[in-house]
């Protein structure tokens, strides 16, 4: 079966005989009461390939959002209302008041803010996966400080495929953070299933001491040898070529679709989204399917129906798209499964 579900954006999967060994894979102890030289090492890294000044490790994306919510200890959190859920869930965790605004718009986030009280958060995820499209991130920054309040950013994404080096959504767009806190898991573009937390000094410090640092277990030592992996300056290179590759393959099923007539969303990323007038999603999924190709039907909060998607990784081939392309056309074709 040919699979484009996975999110494996560069096919970093780090098999157990490749990151290095370990006495176990964890201490019992948290992390907020010392933790191994790797995990400082990768957030570091981290936090300098996104042009923020610190960094400290999470066990995951929820628990820095909830975390940094708390640290910073707002009057409201204010959500784009097409975040990804985990970022809504993670507000509402912390927050005391939660609101929405229009997806990426600066305006609404301004009429939102005038009774948002002294210290609001803003959250936004870096880069929309469902319509394609990068959070007006400087625009969100400016509006945020002027208010008193500070941005949160999920950049998860986009790390590791958009930017200089996979630096993200912030420096692929031109600019660099101000006082935002970013958080980014490398579990999708670094295959490490950890997050890193990065921001201003201050707050990252009142960070490594808080809150899931204490009370939960930290990244394994698994996690932090393939996130340490992933990182290093000597892999630049090999990452360099799997980012090209990567976005080869996505050009060419891009423009595939196009020429069979089936629109797609947004900007080029690896989450292809599809629509075509009379094109069902579930049949066009279900014809895939019986041609050993597994794609997924995806309804996103931000676009008007259900979308047939494409996750495309650079374990893929030119043959693989060849072979969703071929399914393709046998659906608007009515070729019967």
């Amino acid at each position: 079966m040919l699979d484009l579900t996975s999110s494996l954006f560069l096919g970093l999967h780090h098999p157990s005989g490749r990151p290095g060994g370990w006495a176990s894979l964890t201490t019992g102890r948290a992390a907020a009461l010392g933790e191994p030289a790797v995990a400082r090492r990768v957030a570091a890294r981290v936090a300098a390939r996104l042009g923020a000044p610190a960094g400290v490790v999470h066990r995951s994306a929820l628990h820095a959002l909830v975390d940094v919510v708390e640290v910073l200890a707002p009057s409201a959190v204010l959500v784009d209302a097409g975040a990804y859920p985990l970022v809504r869930l993670a507000a509402g965790a912390a927050g005391p008041v939660v609101r929405t605004f229009g997806h990426h718009d600066v305006g609404d986030l301004r009429r939102v803010l005038k009774g948002a009280g002294p210290r609001p958060v803003v959250v936004t995820d870096g880069w929309c996966a469902a319509c394609n499209r990068p959070a007006p991130l400087a625009s969100l920054d400016r509006v945020a400080r002027a208010a008193g309040g500070t941005l949160v950013v999920d950049d998860t994404q986009a790390f590791g495929v958009l930017g200089p080096g996979g630096a993200g959504t912030w420096r692929w767009s031109g600019g660099r953070p101000v006082a935002a806190v970013q958080v980014v898991s490398l579990a999708k573009g670094l295959g490490a299933p950890l997050t890193v937390t990065a921001g201003p000094t201050g707050v990252v410090a009142r960070l490594a001491g808080h809150g899931t640092r204490w009370h939960a277990s930290p990244p394994t030592a698994a996690d932090l040898q393939a996130a340490d992996a992933a990182t290093d300056p000597a892999a630049r290179a090999g990452l360099a070529r799997r980012r090209r590759r990567l976005w080869w393959l996505v050009r060419a099923l891009r423009a595939g679709l196009r020429r069979l007539g089936v629109g797609v969303v947004g900007l080029p990323f690896p989450v292809v989204h599809t629509h075509r007038p009379g094109l069902d999603p579930s049949r066009t999924a279900r014809v895939l399917r019986g041609r050993g190709v597994r794609a997924l039907v995806l309804a996103p909060a931000c676009l008007p129906g259900p979308v047939l998607t494409f996750v495309v990784t650079a374990d893929h081939a030119p043959a693989d798209v060849e072979r969703v392309l071929a399914g393709v056309r046998a659906a608007i074709a009515g070729v019967p499964r």
